[in-house]
């Protein structure tokens, strides 16, 4: 199943869901909320899935070094990955920023 932009962010969200749904795999809660699509593409999405929290990760820590200003960060993370929306991109970069900061 070839995910829409909307489709898309939300499997985002789904994977990086934190607190007590974390605990269930999430090619379960992506079936609970996308059921019409085909387990085999699901490793597809947690490859792109992780390329973006890496990616997103690797500007966080920059900032983390003020090697980067916060604001060109989430840039970056946004005209890397077009598909994100405003909120993702922000969400994302605030995930990756709480890891960096660990």
């Amino acid at each position: 199943m070839k995910l829409n932009d909307e489709q898309f962010n939300k499997a985002l969200e789904i994977f990086q869901e934190f607190g007590p749904r974390m605990r269930i795999p999430v090619h379960q809660r992506w079936q609970e909320a996308f059921p019409d699509v085909a387990p085999n593409d699901m490793p597809e999405w947690e490859t792109i899935f992780g390329e973006i929290e890496e990616f997103a990760y690797g500007v966080a820590e920059q900032v983390r070094d003020n090697g980067l200003d916060e604001g060109i960060a989430v840039h970056r993370i946004a005209e890397r990955f077009p598909r994100l929306s405003d909120d993702r991109v922000k969400h994302t970069y605030n995930q990756a920023r709480y890891f960096a900061m660990k």
